[in-house]
């Protein structure tokens, strides 16, 4: 199985879902840091079930067709346990950021501004939301269990809380150094 598929079994094993509360939750939270296509989705959750992962059951829809809920299975449960401890692959960055600064001494300063500008503004949006959810947590107190599902959530936001805050330091420092 990908990690794609990995990634939707996590949620289907949180709780029953259907196939269109799977791609919301694939916008937020694991978009934060996975993230994937709706045709990707629904190919990923049949892949699932013909591995004996996830099954669903059928409940009357909003419309003419019914609508699927689709939970983990005590077998996909053991998967994912399994991948969730094994060794991480080498990564492969995949940073188009990086690329653009390693590539920019060729830009007009005046447009490599404009782009970076840009990007430190949708960063400091992403900070201020990450903030927000971590406000929400520990309005009900910091989770202490790491055995929690409430506790992995919140150590995710915290990493993208950091992640945020490092690269928004490197933007304002590099953005003051381009010519004006």
């Amino acid at each position: 199985m990908n990690t794609l598929g990995f990634a939707i079994l996590g949620l289907l094993a949180r709780r029953p879902l259907s196939g269109y509360r799977v791609a919301q939750l694939m916008r937020e939270p694991i978009g934060f840091f996975w993230n994937a296509g709706h045709a990707q989705i629904h190919g990923t959750l049949r892949k699932l079930v013909e591995a004996g992962w996830a099954e669903y059951r059928t409940e009357p829809g909003p419309g003419p067709h019914d609508k699927k809920l689709y939970s983990a299975t005590p077998a996909g449960r053991a998967a994912l346990a399994e991948w969730a401890a094994s060794p991480l692959p080498a990564p492969q960055p995949h940073d188009e950021l990086l690329l653009r600064v390693y590539n920019g001494w060729l830009a007009d300063p005046a447009a490599l501004r404009e782009m970076l500008t840009a990007e430190l503004e949708r960063r400091e949006a992403s900070l201020a939301h990450y903030l927000a959810v971590q406000a929400e947590f520990e309005a009900d107190g910091t989770p202490e269990d790491p055995t929690s599902q409430r506790f992995v959530d919140y150590a995710t936001v915290l990493n993208g809380i950091g992640s945020e805050r490092y690269v928004l330091d490197w933007l304002r420092w590099l953005i003051g150094r381009l010519p004006d």
